[in-house]
């Protein structure tokens, strides 16, 4: 028959079976309270992701709300150029009619100057 050899106190602690306690109750509790705690983070996280969402539908609505704005102002402004541009083709339309006039009075004028001096008189 053999002997048990006698193992010596590292070797005993290094293969005893690992226990936080040797009462029941004490490990019952621990295993509950890291329940508990790991229960508590995940509502926590549950409890930001839902704000996350709640606060960005929030940035969206007023983001949306702000690009309507500025759709409308990019309207506005676009009716405004274009009343803008028919006013300067009108203008222009009107500034070559007006200078067309004056050289038509100006031909007048050197007409009318010239028959006055063929009989001495200028205005």
């Amino acid at each position: 028959m053999r002997r048990r050899a006698r193992l010596s106190p590292a070797a005993r602690l290094a293969t005893a079976r690992l226990e936080f306690s040797n009462d029941r109750r004490f490990t019952r509790t621990l295993l509950l309270v890291a329940v508990a705690a790991v229960v508590l983070a995940a509502g926590a996280i549950a409890r930001q992701s839902y704000l996350e969402v709640q606060a960005s539908g929030t940035t969206a609505q007023a983001l949306a709300q702000q690009n309507a704005e500025l759709r409308d102002d990019v309207a506005r402004t676009r009716t405004e150029l274009e009343l803008e541009r028919s006013t300067r083709a009108a203008l222009a339309r009107q500034v070559a009619q007006l200078n067309e006039e004056k050289r038509d009075l100006e031909r007048q004028l050197a007409f009318f100057n010239a028959q006055d001096a063929r009989q001495g008189r200028t205005r």
